[in-house]
């Protein structure tokens, strides 16, 4: 379905859905090496991993040895390298905005799927109409 011109949204919610869950296990992991000397946080640029992921760049597929499979598609992200300022061990995440991270990456992805389900839903109580 493609009401929005070319735009699948139903595809933008799922790669949203997953570019999220990617961008979840990084500041996950940001938040556990928090007190880990030398260590450098990953950021995610969502916007442009996002964008990549709707127009098939940044993602590949793997192979399924049977077609009983469900696809896999596996993203490729475009990180943010940007320079922050260290504590004295040298460690450069921030506790607090990894938190705040976390929780507008939480919305997204939250915001995402209850969006997904009411259009799955608006297309199952079309389908019982049609009966």
């Amino acid at each position: 379905m493609t009401p929005y011109g070319r735009v699948d949204t139903t595809q933008v919610l799922m790669e949203g859905m997953r570019v999220a869950q990617f961008n979840q296990r990084l500041i996950a992991n940001n938040i556990a090496n928090a007190d880990t000397p030398n260590f450098n946080p990953s950021r995610l640029d969502f916007k442009q991993t996002l964008r990549r992921a709707v127009d098939g760049v940044g993602t590949f597929r793997l192979r399924k040895a049977d077609p009983r499979h469900l696809d896999s598609v596996r993203i490729r992200p475009s990180m943010d390298r940007s320079v922050l300022l260290s504590k004295n061990d040298t460690n450069k995440v921030d506790l607090d905005e990894e938190m705040v991270r976390l929780s507008e990456n939480t919305g997204r992805f939250t915001t995402y799927g209850d969006v997904l389900a009411q259009r799955f839903q608006s297309i199952k109580s079309m389908l019982q109409d049609l009966r």
